[in-house]
């Protein structure tokens, strides 16, 4: 590649992680409220009256559907699965809450000992 090439592309996403950066301050703001995430889930036609429901972050095709009102409430009902607590957000709850039992047996064992 161009050394002159390589240089701007560097600078560039120098810049792209600065606007990033600010975007995030921006939001931390009081009285800032962050625009809502993009949908998981965007619905394509295909033709004749047939849609497929993607997920975003993959490309993957999730199901066909036929009829533009069907196919939205399906993506709906996909967005709305996704937001519910899941096994995995269950076990980061439970970790975390026995981490801080812990940390709070152990500090009255210790006061405890020392009086």
């Amino acid at each position: 590649m161009h050394p002159s090439i390589a240089q701007r592309i560097t600078v560039l996403e120098g810049l792209r992680t600065r606007t990033r950066q600010a975007t995030a301050e921006f939001y931390q703001k009081p009285n800032m409220i962050a625009p809502p995430l993009a949908p998981r889930y965007i619905v394509t036609p295909v033709g004749g009256n047939v849609f497929d429901v993607i997920e975003r972050s993959t490309g993957k095709i999730i199901t066909t559907r036929t009829g533009i009102n069907a196919a939205v409430s399906h993506s709906h009902e996909l967005e709305a699965k996704a937001q519910q607590f899941n096994v995995k957000q269950f076990g980061k709850f439970l970790s975390s809450w026995t981490l801080r039992f812990g940390i709070t047996l152990t500090v009255f064992a210790f006061f405890g000992s020392h009086m």
